[in-house]
């Protein structure tokens, strides 16, 4: 069980049960124990869908005061405050260790958010991509609290948003956009040289692109990538045909039957909760618990019919049998390295039609200015606003929670949590982030 008293698939926490603090209590009361009350943050990408990751955040230990145990034997007022006053210690402590938003469509912007503003080139370690999530969500909470946030920060969001509209209607990801600036450098030294003889008045013709040193650099690269993605097409066919045979045989069955038991599962679920939003936060447990059985049977299945409508001998039947896990496993594998070329290859499928090619044509630029401005802005709102977020090399994070006194659900009293509309189902654009 969960400190909040069960699963759910908010971006939020909900108040916390008091059940932690009695045990606590009581363990120091009945056998002198100081129990550590560690906070793990498990922050999900996709965690309804297979493939899904986790990132698992372990923060500094709460331990309760031993010279308030006395107040805790008194009972009554007494006891409900201390216990209060410990669960406010936790709450504290878990939000160090998770990315806390209003909704889940917020969540996403702020990891576009993150991803512009990241200098670093190559890929952020998880730790540096954790710790760059939470400073944009902090500072969003921050500056949708302040009585007067700045104009610039409205608009901000609004772009933003659109960029990641437009990244939908493409279906691409925001890391696969840099990468379409270099099939257009050719073009823009053509146009920048063509303006230069312009300015000047000149029509010499005698004027060689190819002398120019940064186009030949932009003509080998686009002959690499064309091996690149050569190599891609031809290594796609061959995962397809390595993975065919496994996965209609064995995965594609019990994926199919796990898919619509899950979302039967899931809807039961959603029925029962007053907290879930979709109720994706069993999904993926219902789909391995269901796999755990049919996997299992249906290899038994194929047992009894090769057993009972072929001739085969039983040692070519066993043989056929036992190399079934094997088979599967190659069918998974082969899957998800295919899935990676398809995404990889279809920015190039999308240049196929026109309007598509014209958008793909000026989305590196539309980056470029949405990173630029969004740089700028916080560098003027930062030090204003932001306060040790912005400033700060290093943060920690449960001290600067421990700075904010926010109240929890009261020892003694009860609440329900309200119900919220239901918001969209996660997409695809936060998982891949390189």
């Amino acid at each position: 069980k969960m400190p909040e008293g069960g699963s759910h698939d908010r971006t939020q926490l909900l108040p916390l049960k008091v059940g932690i603090s009695l045990i606590a209590y009581t363990a120091l009361e009945k056998d002198n124990l100081l129990i550590p009350i560690v906070p793990v943050g498990l922050n999900y990408f996709r965690a309804h869908r297979w493939r899904g990751r986790a990132v698992i955040e372990y923060g500094r230990p709460t331990v309760i005061d031993p010279s308030t145990l006395s107040k805790f034997k008194a009972g009554g007022a007494e006891k409900r405050q201390v216990c209060n006053g410990l669960l406010e210690d936790i709450e504290r402590s878990m939000k160090s260790v998770i990315v806390s938003a209003p909704d889940y469509d917020t969540l996403q912007l702020l990891h576009t958010a993150r991803r512009l503003w990241q200098r670093k080139k190559g890929v952020l370690d998880v730790k540096e991509k954790q710790d760059l999530t939470r400073r944009f969500a902090q500072g969003y909470q921050l500056l949708l609290q302040h009585p007067n946030p700045p104009e610039e920060w409205i608009r901000m969001q609004e772009r933003i948003q659109d960029y990641r509209n437009q990244l939908k209607d493409l279906g691409i990801r925001d890391y696969q956009v840099p990468a379409l600036t270099e099939e257009h450098m050719e073009q823009e030294l053509f146009s920048i040289k063509s303006e230069d003889d312009a300015e000047d008045g000149s029509n010499d013709n005698s004027y060689d692109i190819a002398d120019a040193p940064e186009v030949r650099r932009q003509r080998a690269n686009q002959v690499l990538n064309l091996l690149h993605y050569s190599y891609q097409i031809l290594h796609l066919l061959f995962l397809i045909l390595v993975a065919a045979i496994p996965f209609v045989l064995i995965n594609f069955p019990v994926g199919i039957l796990a898919g619509i038991y899950a979302e039967s599962r899931r809807k039961r679920a959603l029925a029962k909760s007053k907290v879930k939003v979709k109720g994706y936060d069993v999904m993926l447990t219902e789909r391995v618990m269901f796999c755990i059985v049919a996997v299992p049977t249906l290899w038994i299945f194929y047992f009894v019919m090769l057993t009972a409508f072929t001739d085969w001998d039983r040692p070519v039947i066993f043989l056929c049998i036992g190399c079934l896990p094997l088979f599967a496993y190659m069918g998974i594998v082969a899957a998800e390295a295919g899935m990676v070329d398809w995404k990889d290859l279809w920015p190039l499928l999308m240049r196929l039609h026109p309007a598509a090619r014209k958008q793909l044509a000026t989305l590196p630029a539309t980056r470029k200015a949405l990173q630029d401005d969004l740089r700028a802005f916080i560098k003027t709102v930062g030090p204003k606003y932001l306060g040790d977020i912005y400033n700060e090399k290093e943060v920690d994070w449960q001290t600067l929670w421990e700075k904010e006194k926010e109240p929890t659900l009261p020892f003694g009293s009860e609440t329900k949590a309200e119900d919220e509309d239901k918001k969209k189902e996660p997409s695809d654009d936060d998982k891949k982030d390189q």
